[in-house]
Formats: structure tokens, C-alpha cells, sequence
């Protein structure tokens, strides 16, 4: 059962998940995270999913299996923005932002919120993503040389750790975004507005998501011309342009010979350099010296090759629906 706060005192961590239309990822991370530890937390567990106008019943399967989240019920899809409406109503001083199909590792929790809670220059932290049935990373891949806390780290993902105040700072996620690239993206303005970003390869998140090693022509699409968008925000100089063709090729090859993956991707190209790219916040100023570091993360850390977990990951077991 999920523990939650008493009216005279705040949530440990504030969980904020956005849901569309995938009622079993999303059933199997609530009773992921009602595993969490309240005393290892540090106190009770606040959870809000906000439902982008599901049509599967999602939003009705949280009202009556999981009466102590706190449902906020879309009435149209509106992409990340979702993730902001839950933002507004967490309480916690830090959030959990997370995907409906993923969840964190317990141990790799409480160890990353402890260090963000005791570590006042931090942020926000990026838990590292893995698939939980072969234990396979997304991104960095394993074999890389990366071991403990990284810190100057311009990314995020699916499974990250924000205070609530620096969230609130700069403006959470992008919503003319719509979806994609709004990770990384506040990653940078979290870098922008003098917030540092860490990551610990040790610190994992499980991503039970098809689409890290096979891409969908709408992510090609709009993660293209997002990431287009983020390289004119961040950028300064020829960076932006090496940015914009790095995502570009990605992409290309992303594509896998599928003639609307490239039609797909050309139409990003066209629209993220044509179509004035969101500013940022007046009161953020970027250098570019968060995405130089970024470009040069991806161009060094990038590879296929994928190693098998190592003997002392546990992948989490399977869990029936109710």
C-alpha cells in the first residue's frame, strides 16, 4: 500500500507520472512503486498521475485500484505538458518525474535521493535506464568508461530526480515540445539557470518501453525536430549547426530503410529549421557550454553494443494485474 502524507506534514517525494493509454505499464509501475520503503524514504510517498485523455480505461483503473494517488484526469492530450500539471500539485521539495511504463530500482533511490537532498548546488539527478527483462541499458550503453557520480551531466530520461524549486525555476518541460528531446532540454535549462546535473550509472530506473531499440515514425518526427529546436536554444556558434546535422544523421539511421522513417525525418529537418524554435525563459542565458558538453557525451558515448548485466543486478520479476 502507498504510503501517503498526513494533512500537518509533507511527502518525502512527490512522484509525478504521466499516463496515456497504456493501463498495464501503468498498473505495473504503481505496484512497483508501492513496494518503495516509507523509512527508507525518509517519509510518506506522494504519487500524482495525470491522464492524458486515455481511451483504455486508464484513468478509471487508478480511481479504483489506487484510491490514494491522486488522479488528475485530462480532457485532451497534451503531451508533456502533462508532466507539468502533476508538477503542480506535488508538495515534496523533491519530484520524481517518470514515465508510465518505467520505475525506479528501490536501493538506486534511496541512495540518489539521499545524495540530491544532502548536496544543495544539485539539481536534479538522471537515473540510468534499463530494459527489466534483459537488463540491456539505453543510453550510455555499458563497456564505456563511466563508474560513480558524474556531475556537469546535461541530460535526463525517463526516471529523474528535480527539486521542486528548480523545477519550478525554469519552467519544467517545454510544451510546445508536444513529446521527446524535453529531457535533455531541461537538462540544459537546469544547467542554464546555474543548477547542476549529475548521474550514476549505478543508480537505475527499468524502462519497460519497446521504442528504446525500435523507433516509431512519430518519434522520428518529432524527436527529430525537437532536438533541431533544443540546438538552436542551447547552442552558440557552429555547435548548433553540428548539433542539428548529429541529430539529423541519427535519426537517418534510426530510420532502418523505411521509406516513411525518411519522409519522416526530412519533415522534422524542414519544420525544426524553418519554424522559430521555442525561446527559453527570459531568465535563462545559455553559453552553450552545457550542450557542447552534451554533443561531445553522444559523440563518445554513442554505440550499439550492448553487455550482459552484471551478476549482481537483480531484474525485477513480473507482476499480475488486478
Amino acid at each position: 500500500m502507498i504510503a501517503t502524507s498526513s494533512p500537518d506534514s509533507r511527502p518525502a517525494l512527490s512522484i509525478a507520472l504521466l499516463s496515456f493509454n497504456r493501463r498495464a505499464a501503468l498498473q505495473r509501475t504503481l505496484t512497483e512503486l508501492a513496494k518503495l520503503d516509507p523509512i527508507r524514504l525518509g517519509g510518506a510517498l506522494e504519487i500524482i498521475v495525470c491522464d492524458n485523455a486515455s481511451s483504455d480505461g486508464s484513468a478509471d483503473h487508478v480511481a479504483t485500484h489506487w484510491p490514494h494517488v491522486h488522479l488528475l484526469r485530462l480532457p485532451n492530450n497534451i503531451g508533456v505538458a502533462g508532466f507539468n500539471r502533476a508538477a503542480q500539485h506535488a508538495t515534496s521539495d523533491i519530484i520524481l518525474i517518470l514515465d508510465d511504463d518505467a520505475w525506479p530500482d528501490p536501493e538506486s533511490l534511496y541512495s540518489a535521493l539521499s545524495h540530491l537532498r544532502t548536496t544543495p548546488p544539485l539539481g536534479g539527478i538522471m537515473l540510468h535506464r534499463r530494459h527489466p527483462a534483459t537488463g540491456n541499458p539505453e543510453w550510455p550503453p555499458d563497456g564505456l568508461p563511466l563508474s560513480g557520480l558524474q556531475l556537469d551531466w546535461p541530460d535526463f530520461g525517463c526516471a529523474n530526480l528535480v527539486r521542486r524549486e528548480c523545477w519550478q525555476n525554469v519552467g519544467g518541460y517545454e510544451e510546445s515540445f508536444f513529446l521527446y528531446r524535453n529531457d535533455t532540454d531541461l537538462a540544459l535549462k537546469l544547467k542554464a539557470a546555474g543548477h547542476d546535473v549529475a548521474f550514476n550509472p549505478a543508480w537505475l530506473a527499468w524502462h519497460d518501453s519497446i521504442f528504446a531499440s525500435v523507433k516509431s515514425i512519430r518519434w522520428l518526427h518529432l524527436s527529430t525536430r525537437n532536438w533541431i529546436w533544443m540546438s538552436r536554444r542551447h547552442a552558440r556558434g557552429l555547435r548548433g549547426f553540428i548539433g542539428c546535422i548529429m541529430g539529423i544523421a541519427r535519426a537517418l539511421v534510426l530510420a532502418r530503410f523505411r521509406p516513411a522513417g525518411y519522409l519522416a525525418v526530412c519533415r522534422a529537418m524542414i519544420e525544426g529549421i524553418t519554424q522559430p524554435a521555442p525561446p527559453l525563459p527570459a531568465r535563462l542565458s545559455s553559453d552553450g557550454t552545457a550542450f557542447n558538453r552534451l554533443i561531445h557525451l553522444k559523440r563518445t558515448l554513442r554505440t550499439t553494443r550492448h553487455t550482459p548485466p552484471p551478476q549482481s543486478l537483480t531484474l525485477p520479476g513480473s507482476v499480475t494485474t488486478p
